[in-house]
């Protein structure tokens, strides 16, 4: 299903749909799942057939069917791809630089003081 082609009002339908169908396979009445979910039952009739409520009646009527779990992956922690992760670290070093001693740092003093010709 392509949900980007699809208009809100169709998405919206086909969720109510979804519930309708998860209801019946409970076997629970319209008047028991609006009772549990604490809402009218033309309140879940808007919900279910035309895609008009909120957010918390929603929640609320999943919650009453038991299927609360389906909203988990809206839920989840957002983290970054693994592109954006090598982003974020930026350039890693691949090699060491060696460590200094003090008599590598006189040569170094001696050689720059000096001029070196090969000529």
């Amino acid at each position: 299903m392509h949900l980007r082609a699809q208009t809100d009002q169709v998405i919206s339908a086909s969720v109510g749909q979804h519930i309708q169908i998860l209801r019946l396979k409970k076997n629970m009445s319209l008047e028991d799942v609006a009772k549990e979910a604490g809402i009218s039952r033309q309140t879940l009739h808007l919900l279910l057939n035309h895609g008009k409520g909120t957010l918390v009646n929603l929640i609320s009527v999943l919650r009453a069917i038991n299927e609360l779990e389906r909203l988990s992956s809206l839920l989840e922690d957002i983290r970054p791809s693994p592109l954006q992760i090598i982003r974020m670290e930026g350039k890693k070093r691949q090699r060491a630089s060696g460590r200094r001693t003090a008599t590598d740092e006189n040569s170094v003093a001696t050689y720059n003081s000096k001029k070196v010709t090969d000529w």
